[in-house]
């Protein structure tokens, strides 16, 4: 799942592979947090990232 800083949930992207691309147009500037959950809902990573345009 991927968040604005606010919090509010942007895109959620069902992962079948161990590698995915996500495409970032259309993103606003600003910072982005990601939470990556296995299939049982458990977190295995979590982070963020900035958008500069």
């Amino acid at each position: 799942m991927l968040f604005n800083f606010m919090g509010k949930k942007v895109m959620e992207v069902t992962a079948l592979n161990q590698l995915t691309n996500i495409s970032l147009n259309g993103f606003y500037r600003g910072v982005y947090i990601f939470r990556l959950s296995d299939k049982n809902g458990n977190v295995i990573d979590s982070g963020k990232f900035q958008v500069i345009r």
